[in-house]
């Protein structure tokens, strides 16, 4: 299942001179493909188009505004908190550290 993705395009040249450079757009993909976008000028108008290719061939000027997806940050913190939750410091330290060595002694106390 496909998951609504987050984007922004990011103008570096304005040939019209109307929404300007930087990220000038944002925008979502919705499950179906469907995509929204609002603009960030003083005229925020919102249109839907049929697919993310409709946006880039109608809104890319010849590689001078480029679709950036931004980072699914749900799914990010979930790998991080599942790492963190399985993480073990002490388990990591006692394959680094010499058997013997009075680090692996302190910790064979706790």
């Amino acid at each position: 299942m496909d998951l609504m993705k987050i984007f922004y395009l990011n103008r570096t040249e304005d040939e019209s001179g109307v929404s300007g450079t930087g990220r000038v757009a944002q925008g979502f993909i919705f499950d179906n493909g469907k995509v929204a976008v609002t603009w960030l000028s003083e005229h925020p108008s919102v249109t839907v188009y049929d697919n993310i290719g409709e946006v880039h061939a109608i809104h890319g000027h010849g590689g001078k505004t480029e679709v950036i997806m931004e980072p699914d940050y749900k799914k990010a913190f979930g790998e991080l908190k599942s790492f963190i939750d399985n993480f073990d410091l002490c388990e990591i330290a006692k394959t680094k550290i010499p058997v013997d060595g009075n680090a692996s002694k302190l910790m064979s106390k706790n």
